[in-house]
């Protein structure tokens, strides 16, 4: 089984880098996009790496917030370790979730709480999913009622682009804030069960809809903390969208407002999340960078430039997490030998 997982990951990392050689192919001027890299303001990047470990940070911190309120009392310097540990895994396990089970497992491991524990994970990802899908259907909204920041305006191919954006972010942010109605609703959620029941493919979705439907049973009146971790997130959204925005300067200044990174970013996540073809997103993240550049009205080269030096950061800000993680191993062979994957505290 193990020389099984080898294979799979090799195939992984792989596909990761097939895609981002594909892709190079299809620049219009790699020899352009690679000076652009080269020359990009160093400040400006520096500052977007710094505005990307916020975000991590502040994520670590709005999980609190949820444990607190289901009676799970972590240490701030706690959660930051089971944060970066799994923003580490995030980068090398095949999809974004892989660092959602690092951190569950890790917290359930110390407070001996795997429900809750696996419950206030699923919440926090859900909580945050849901945020950045409102935060993209306003964002897209205000541009398509009142054109670009600088006054411009779409021609015919980007305002079906826009409006396809429009209706694709509304439409994903009306189902999720549907879900949650129903989620604090009993009513509304015996009435999803029963319609999800004879919909079809209701074997595959409702093990899913009875798992967020249990998480949510714990925050059903947990109002205060729901609102302060959405709160949360659309701080979140924002430090990630400032990051994307200070690469694009460093490149190409001007050619991309911080309110149409805040249409793009919460679709990009999206795709990350909803794609785990490659660890950490390697060639799928240069891909949805280049389509949403495109779409945007920007360049699909640019996209693809912005989406490597964003993945550089990625690994840059996660490396913590890989030196968090060997000293925690470290740390429990010696201390608790029957239990070598507890984290350091």
């Amino acid at each position: 089984m193990r020389y099984q997982d080898q294979l799979i990951n090799f195939l992984k990392i792989s596909v990761g880098l097939g895609l981002l050689i594909f892709l190079y192919t299809r620049l219009e001027d790699p020899d352009m996009l690679w000076q652009g890299v080269l020359a990009s303001n160093k400040l400006l990047l520096a500052g977007a790496l710094m505005a990307y470990a916020g975000a991590v940070a502040l994520s670590g911190l709005k999980w609190g917030i949820l444990l607190q309120a289901n009676g799970i009392h972590v240490l701030p310097r706690r959660l930051l370790t089971y944060q970066w540990v799994a923003e580490f895994f995030n980068n090398f396990l095949p999809a974004q979730v892989g660092g959602d089970v690092m951190r569950g497992y890790a917290l359930a491991s110390d407070t001996h709480r795997r429900a809750d524990a696996a419950a206030s994970v699923l919440i926090d990802r859900f909580m945050g999913l849901f945020v950045f899908m409102v935060a993209a259907a306003i964002a897209s909204t205000s541009m398509l009622l009142w054109g670009r920041p600088e006054g411009g305006h779409f021609n015919g191919d980007e305002l079906t682009a826009m409006r396809v954006i429009v209706l694709g972010s509304v439409a994903i942010a009306l189902i999720l804030s549907g879900v949650l109605t129903a989620m604090l609703s009993r009513r509304l959620k015996l009435l999803a069960e029963r319609l999800l029941a004879i919909l079809p493919f209701s074997a595959k979705t409702m093990p899913i809809w009875q798992k967020l439907s249990g998480a949510f049973n714990a925050y059903r009146y947990q109002y205060r903390a729901l609102l302060l971790s959405a709160g949360g997130s659309i701080l979140i959204v924002l430090l990630t969208s400032i990051q994307i925005w200070l690469i694009v300067q460093a490149m190409a200044p001007g050619h991309l407002s911080l309110l149409e990174v805040l249409v793009i970013n919460p679709l990009l996540v999206l795709l990350l999340v909803a794609v785990p073809l490659s660890p950490g997103g390697l060639g799928v993240r240069q891909g949805a960078f280049s389509i949403m550049f495109f779409l945007i009205g920007a360049s699909s080269d640019l996209g693809y430039g912005v989406g490597l030096l964003q993945q550089l950061i990625v690994y840059l800000v996660s490396i913590p997490g890989l030196l968090l993680w060997i000293h925690g191993r470290r740390a429990a062979s010696v201390d608790h030998p029957l239990t070598p994957d507890a984290l350091p505290r």
